[in-house]
């Protein structure tokens, strides 16, 4: 059995009711922001291992709970969430595509069972960034609504929602201008970031299913960014980071962190190396920033000679002789926690 959550967030071993089981599945959700990726992966893993036990007591009433449909929808629905963070963070921090395909299919299906469109399309959505997966996405859900600059792989599901819930279609948006960054068609990643952007500056207020917690303005504000980057637009992404930056909480260290990778990424780009080893360094005191501070560093080799680069180096115990890993918008994945890279919308 998976850890019980406690009153302070925290998780203790123990608890077999569904109570207890739904408990657990708001826990990982908050320790999501702040634990290392492997670790949670596990404990998750862990965690839905329980729910056919549950599943079979809320079924035929033999167990505390009394057993009826409502406690099986509510198993059904705690499982569809985990097994969908479970997949995020195989896919976004541990790469390991195979396990999070698996992840993200039992998601979709769990999440069928229960009733629950919102959460399938979220699944399904996530399942669009494999890119193995983007017939498969496109063939099961209408597009964004967005004109294809030309071929290429379909758009991410957009399941009609029973109420209205502006923030997962602002998200499914926001997963495929990421998408259209990844196959050049920059102008159509700008045109969706942004309208995100705006619609979710306007619409914070709108209640959002609580799992729904990745796509806020802060975060949305980080991709728009990262997408100008791309875009080449190294002005307007400096901007937009800046900006979008003020409204983190000073005490939020694993989304500082992507910020500051962030902005040491732009700087790169405009050969500003000081100021590039700058961020990244300050991105190093609140979390280690994973890809993100490795990719700016494939941008600094020109820069060995500066003392900020050599610090740089020592600060991520590295060799500046060591292959770097190449910086683009898809290594924004996982967990702002230590050891895990940046978390990806």
């Amino acid at each position: 059995m998976s850890p019980t959550a406690d009153d302070s967030g925290t998780t203790t071993p123990g608890g077999t009711r569904i109570a207890d089981f739904e408990a657990d599945t708001r826990a990982h959700r908050r320790l999501y922001w702040t634990t290392e990726p492997a670790e949670l992966a596990a404990t998750v893993a862990e965690h839905t291992e329980a729910a056919g036990a549950l599943l079979t007591r809320a079924g035929d009433g033999s167990g505390a709970d009394g057993g009826d449909l409502s406690d099986e929808t509510a198993v059904r629905s705690a499982l569809a969430e985990s097994l969908l963070l479970k997949g995020r963070i195989e896919l976004l921090a541990l790469r390991d595509t195979d396990a999070a395909r698996a992840s993200l299919r039992r998601a979709r299906e769990t999440a069928a069972e229960a009733g629950d469109p919102l959460l399938e399309a979220a699944a399904l959505a996530h399942s669009a960034l494999l890119a193995e997966d983007r017939a498969v996405a496109g063939a099961e859900g209408e597009g964004s609504g967005e004109p294809a600059a030309g071929p290429g792989p379909a758009p991410p599901p957009r399941t009609p929602p029973r109420t209205p819930a502006p923030a997962v279609l602002d998200w499914l948006d926001a997963v495929e201008s990421e998408r259209a960054v990844r196959d050049g068609e920059y102008a159509r990643a700008l045109r969706l970031v942004g309208r995100v952007a705006e619609a979710r500056s306007r619409g914070e207020a709108h209640p959002v299913p609580e799992w729904l917690d990745w796509c806020t303005t802060a975060r949305i504000g980080m991709l728009k960014g990262r997408v100008q980057l791309a875009a080449g637009l190294v002005s307007q992404a400096r901007r937009t980071l800046l900006y979008a930056m003020g409204g983190v909480a000073g005490d939020d260290h694993g989304q500082r962190a992507q910020f500051y990778a962030g902005l040491a990424a732009v700087e790169a780009a405009d050969d500003q190396g000081y100021e590039a080893c700058g961020y990244a360094c300050r991105a190093l005191e609140h979390i280690e920033a994973g890809g993100d501070v490795m990719g700016v560093r494939a941008t600094l080799t020109q820069y060995l000679h500066d003392t900020c680069v050599e610090d740089l180096y020592q600060s991520l115990a590295l060799s500046p002789s060591e292959p770097a890993v190449p910086s683009d918008i898809t290594q924004v994945g996982g967990p702002g926690g230590g050891g895990g890279g940046a978390p990806r919308i």
